[in-house]
């Protein structure tokens, strides 16, 4: 039996609340900066990888098309 989830509960909302927090502060400490906060959470996800806790999905690379 699945136990639901309360999307709109006090224990939620915190929990949101808590996560946009660090990703705020995160996004700070990369000074806002869209390729800094890209490079970061790719290293991250390769630290993450290395532990062999999480499951990760590769997609596959998109094809090269040659210009005309």
């Amino acid at each position: 039996m699945d136990k639901k989830i309360d999307l709109c509960s006090t224990e939620m909302n915190e929990v949101v609340k808590e996560v946009r927090e660090i990703r705020m502060k995160i996004s700070e400490e990369c000074g806002h900066d869209l390729y800094r906060l890209l490079a970061h959470y790719q290293e991250v996800g390769k630290i993450l990888r290395k532990t062999d806790k999480y499951k990760f999905h590769d997609s596959e690379p998109p094809s090269e098309k040659t210009r005309p």
